[in-house]
């Protein structure tokens, strides 16, 4: 029951008897309606003044157990958040999340437990990003997904010499205009249709079509634009500057070929060097530790196949990443099949396997395992 107070001729706020509720939503106090049980929050906490205490039931939706402990008056703070993807991933107790050495979290292992239903279908969540650069230049912590499977095998570029960066007829190694980055961000795949895709030499093209496969507008409303590094490096190939720390520096590095861009804003790119490197969980014959300090260009060599079979970031076929060898105008790096990071030209075909940062307003329902068969359903506030 509420009183109601005859000197101030109102009810009082938050009181209900002799218990007088307060709540924080999203870290914020706040004196609006109490959050509906259907309104997607959980109680992260409920704090009660002068040694009273209680709980929250989430089946009835209100404090039960309520206990004085000789207060005259309970007061209790219920704090209300939802569970957004980032929040959910940052509090999650696995050994198979980990930090690397730069603070970012990472899903290690040959088959961890970080799928999420993303643009329906199945994507895979490499880990949350530290301080990612937003289009307006500020910065925050993102999650950030990859493509389960690839979306078929496509050049990274095939631009005329003389078109943009290129000075080849197989193109450049240049992401800020990679026919590939067009056709991901503003063509058939962005668009979720048929179209026109890279294929050959000088600019040319054949029909390609995403109309099953492309983004979904729902997936579009997660996606957040942001800034990707694009730095590379020309030496990489022995543990003393190709170990995965050392790509980690060189993407975010300004060594590139002469007159490419170093940084491009845009929504969906392509794994990092390190992604692979870092996703790693070693083996009986490896542990993670030597793998981490073993070049990635070594990685298909005896005695280190741990590091290659117990990374889940490993395809069945070859798969192209966003970094360029810096030494070459039009040479990008891959990751073999065999488990090794090398490069290779653009203007070739291997798999691509899409990958985005998500918004910090895309939350995950409570069902879902993070499995093949139970993933993380994620939806956007």
């Amino acid at each position: 029951t509420k009183s109601y107070n005859i000197l101030r001729g109102k009810i009082p706020d938050f009181s209900s008897g002799d218990i007088e509720l307060a709540f924080t939503v999203d870290g914020e106090k706040t004196t609006d309606a109490f959050p509906l049980k259907s309104s997607g929050y959980k109680v992260n906490s409920v704090e009660c003044e002068d040694g009273a205490t209680a709980s929250f039931d989430i089946e009835l939706w209100g404090l039960v157990n309520i206990n004085p402990n000789g207060a005259k008056k309970i007061k209790c703070n219920i704090d209300f958040t939802k569970e957004t993807l980032i929040r959910y991933l940052k509090n999650l107790d696995s050994n198979e999340l980990v930090e690397d050495d730069y603070g970012n979290l990472r899903y290690i292992g040959a088959n961890p437990n970080n799928y999420v239903q993303f643009n329906n279908e199945l994507w895979r969540i490499i880990g949350v990003m530290k301080d990612v650069k937003n289009a307006d230049g500020t910065k925050e912590d993102k999650v950030k997904l990859i493509r389960s499977e690839s979306i078929g095998t496509y050049l990274w570029d095939n631009k005329a010499s003389g078109t943009g960066s290129s000075t080849s007829s197989s193109g450049s190694n240049d992401w800020s205009d990679s026919t590939l980055q067009k056709v991901l961000n503003e063509g058939a795949y962005y668009n979720r249709t048929s179209g026109t895709c890279p294929s050959g030499a000088n600019g040319a093209t054949t029909t390609c079509n995403f109309s099953s496969t492309g983004l979904t507008e729902d997936a579009k409303k997660m996606i957040s634009e942001s800034v990707w590094n694009l730095g590379g490096t020309a030496d990489y190939t022995s543990s003393s500057n190709g170990l995965a720390k050392h790509w980690y520096s060189y993407e975010r590095g300004s060594t590139v070929y002469s007159g490419h861009a170093t940084k491009w804003t845009g929504k969906v790119g392509l794994i990092y060097p390190s992604d692979y490197g870092y996703a790693t969980s070693g083996g009986a014959t490896t542990d993670r530790s030597t793998c981490l300090n073993t070049a990635l260009f070594s990685w298909d060599g005896s005695g280190v196949s741990d590091c290659k079979n117990n990374d889940w970031l490993l395809g069945s076929s070859v798969q192209w990443t966003i970094a360029p060898s810096s030494s070459y105008s039009g040479n990008v790096i891959r990751v073999t099949s065999g488990g090794y990071v090398h490069y290779d030209v653009a203007g070739i075909t291997n798999a691509v396997r899409p990958s985005v940062y998500l918004g910090s307003n895309v939350e995950t329902k409570s069902d879902g395992i993070g499995t093949s068969a139970s993933p993380l359903v994620l939806k956007v506030q």
